[in-house]
């Protein structure tokens, strides 16, 4: 017991320190502590880099160093790396810039030769091809028909009306009765409108009697109404000779107006209005003549050919109807439906039933 009291009343500079050999806090005791120890690495941070280049078996002042010395270089280099590059400005020759100018303006004359030279080419196309289709349009383009010669018609008709006698004349008494019967035949069959059979009736008799205007005259009215324009301009041209009559030239004129024979058009009605062998014949023909106009698309001189004299007469007959009838249809052709339903209304009015007159007043309305 007084031992252990001996004990406990030590110093007091010995009162709460651990006895020694004691490792509670595993450091060594006795002498000054350390700032820190060196602890062995474990095995498993054997891989790992040291952040501080340089041996490990340096002391800690100069390790660093070597890191201060290692950071700044690392930054130089980043530094050189984020540095723009400087451009250096080069200073061209004179004389290699005035070369590659030259050349360049000699490229661009090249250029611009090459574009007038296609340019050239492309119109000598243009132009070629524009000469072949003048070409054929003039190849295609018919040749204006000359005028036929005819002789002036004499003052004095040359008629025979007892045509028995005259074929009797011709042929013969036996053979001239024949024919003049056969004449007959062909022109009842014409009036029943059977044109093929009077046309095979009459034909014996041109070959024989083709001297006879009458044969010529009906020969040339069957062909008109079949249509065989050629052959009917040919034989009422042959009646006109004969005969010394403009009685048949409106049709005549209407034939050559069916092949575009202008001129002949025209010179047949300047010998029918100098004639003037009656008012239906005269009107009819004007007709005609006029239509030739608007045939050839000039409707101004085809209206102007029936205007001129024209008046509603008070008493109208046959042929004023027709005129009136045909210059109302050209008011319609040239787009002047105000006149020509003003026309076709006089027309309705004054023959209720001709043609299509009153049809074309109401659709004018």
């Amino acid at each position: 017991m007084n031992s252990s009291r001996k004990n406990n009343q030590k110093s007091p500079s010995n009162r709460g320190k651990a006895p020694k050999g004691s490792s509670g806090t595993g450091r060594k005791s006795g002498g000054a502590p350390r700032k820190y120890t060196k602890r062995q690495s474990s095995p498993s941070n054997n891989d790992t880099v040291d952040p501080i280049p340089g041996n490990q078996n340096w002391g800690g002042l100069a390790r660093k160093g070597v890191l201060r010395v290692h950071h700044d270089d690392t930054k130089a280099i980043e530094d050189q790396k984020n540095k723009p590059a400087q451009v250096e400005e080069e200073i061209e020759d004179p004389d290699a810039l005035r070369l590659r100018e030259e050349r360049a303006r000699k490229r661009e004359q090249r250029e611009v030769r090459k574009q007038e030279l296609q340019a050239e080419a492309k119109a000598a196309l243009e132009r070629a091809s524009s000469k072949i289709d003048r070409k054929n349009e003039k190849a295609k383009r018919p040749n204006k028909i000359k005028q036929l010669k005819r002789k002036p018609l004499s003052h004095k008709r040359n008629s025979n009306q007892d045509v028995n006698a005259k074929l009797r004349k011709i042929l013969g008494s036996v053979e001239g009765q024949k024919a003049y019967k056969r004449l007959r035949e062909a022109d009842t069959l014409f009036q029943q409108e059977q044109f093929e059979e009077a046309k095979r009736k009459l034909t014996p008799l041109i070959k024989k009697a083709s001297n006879v205007s009458e044969i010529q005259e009906l020969h040339g009215l069957i062909c008109y109404r079949l249509h065989d324009y050629s052959q009917a301009a040919f034989s009422l041209e042959q009646f006109r000779s004969l005969a010394q009559s403009t009685e048949r030239h409106p049709i005549l004129m209407d034939c050559y107006r069916s092949e575009k024979r202008w001129e002949d058009v025209k010179f047949l009605w300047s010998e029918l209005a100098d004639v003037s062998p009656d008012a239906s014949t005269v009107a009819e023909g004007k007709i005609v003549y006029a239509n030739s106009y608007a045939d050839q698309g000039n409707y101004p001189k085809a209206i102007n050919v029936l205007e001129k004299g024209w008046r509603a007469p008070q008493r109208p007959q046959e042929h004023h109807l027709r005129k009136a009838y045909a210059l109302a249809d050209l008011y319609d052709r040239a787009g002047m439906p105000i006149k020509a339903r003003e026309l076709f209304g006089w027309i309705t009015k004054t023959s209720h039933n001709y043609l299509d007159a009153s049809d074309r007043y109401g659709q004018l309305a």
